[in-house]
């Protein structure tokens, strides 16, 4: 129910009153909501219906939100206090005076994504509003013997370049190619050994003073593609990773699914029979490396260094290329048979290096999925690639920056 017109902002609830209309003892459940609750919740629900629309008048936010014109008016008078929203100039539409028009203020605070990728290492600065300010991209040995340290100077240059103070950093999101503790501890890599124990999450928390998550790459690489990629439109889907390492990111009813320890995806230590020879674990098969090394042992040109430079040669006719690229896309028709029979999802993303070579492992890929599961899903390649885990991050690192703009709003 909406505000009779005090000058608080509020609508507020019956809060003296249980379920029998009898007075509530002090007793008797949880503490009923006060005034302070109400007004912070329909000045989130003006905010968020602002930054929904980009620019709005205060009729429109009143229509979205479904509160009195009186509460918008005085919750927009305080959200422009407190400097969350700023004038956008007046509309011209419709007959009479022109509304005021007003926008969220983006550049209230700002956050950091950094992807650590096996390879490479991708870093963004962006406003609330995600626009990247800037962004750099080095190689990731450069940094891998000093992770923290380097992050960190990074970090500080990238700001220094963006003109960004580093007070106003209110989150940042990082992926890295391991397993991590919620603290944001690296607990195993794949790769990078040396990182195991690492306390890369207390670290930058240390130097830039704000809140900070590190998470597994191939969990943000799903939050990127349920929120702008591959799978956007689905609740249940498969993100497969496949590059220098190979990981799986799980979307289960519209959410990432981290598991009980946060180690969900990571499937390179699993062990496969490859040609009848001995168990060999996935990251050395389904990766770009292991496409190299199938391609070599089957006689191929040493000269190429790359997967995709085998990629190239099965598209000039070599055989031995030809015959490795099929041979790794019925194994990756098999893992995702596996995903498929367990998850079930309504679609697989494909990423990674690998994705850029879709067209040519999409054939047997699905060929092979078809002969081992009852219902097999659509496989697509990832639209965001090489930005999904960076492009993550910072989705990690905006909904930090929302736990900020409540604060901002209740203080």
């Amino acid at each position: 129910m909406d505000s009779d017109g005090a000058d608080n902002g509020l609508d507020e609830p019956d809060r003296g009153k249980g379920l029998n209309g009898q007075e509530r003892a002090p007793s008797e459940g949880p503490a009923p909501l006060n005034q302070s609750h109400v007004r912070l919740g329909n000045a989130w629900s003006v905010l968020t219906a602002v930054r929904s629309a980009g620019i709005a008048t205060r009729s429109r936010v009143t229509a979205d939100t479904g509160l009195t014109a009186m509460t918008v008016h005085r919750l927009v008078t305080d959200l422009r206090r407190r400097k969350l929203l700023v004038s956008a100039g007046r509309s011209s539409a419709g007959l009479g005076r022109p509304s005021f028009l007003y926008q969220f203020n983006a550049s209230i605070g700002h956050v950091v994504g950094i992807d650590v990728g096996n390879e490479t290492t991708r870093a963004v600065v962006t406003d609330l509003a995600g626009s990247p300010k800037v962004r750099v991209e080095l190689a990731t040995g450069e940094i891998e013997d000093d992770l923290a340290g380097s992050l960190e100077r990074l970090v500080r240059r990238l700001l220094a370049e963006a003109g960004v103070d580093p007070e106003r950093i209110v989150g940042m999101g990082v992926g890295v190619p391991a397993v991590t503790d919620p603290d944001g501890t690296i607990r195993r890599a794949s790769l990078h050994l040396q990182w195991a124990g690492l306390p890369l999450g207390t670290r930058l928390r240390e130097a830039f003073a704000t809140e900070v998550v590190v998470n597994q790459d191939d969990h943000l690489a799903a939050l990127a593609e349920h929120r702008h990629g591959g799978c956007v439109d689905s609740r249940n889907a498969v993100v497969l990773n496949v590059g220098k390492g190979i990981g799986v990111g799980v979307i289960a009813d519209g959410a990432v699914f981290a598991g009980a320890h946060a180690a969900a995806g990571r499937v390179a230590w699993i062990p496969a029979i490859a040609g009848g020879g001995t168990p060999r674990p996935l990251g050395t098969l389904l990766t770009g490396d292991g496409l190299l090394r199938e391609y070599r042992a089957r006689g191929g040109d040493h000269g190429c260094d790359t997967a995709a430079d085998v990629f190239e040669a099965a598209g000039n006719g070599d055989s031995a290329a030809s015959e490795s690229v099929q041979e790794f896309a019925q194994r990756l028709g098999w893992l995702i048979g596996a995903l498929v029979a367990v998850l079930d999802p309504e679609v697989v993303v494909v990423g990674g290096g690998i994705s850029r070579a879709f067209d040519r492992i999409h054939g047997p890929l699905a060929e092979q999925l078809a002969a081992i599961v009852p219902v097999a899903p659509p496989v697509v390649a990832s639209p965001l690639v090489p930005e999904a885990v960076v492009t993550g991050a910072v989705d990690a690192a905006l909904e930090l920056a929302d736990a900020w703009l409540r604060a901002r709003i209740e203080g």
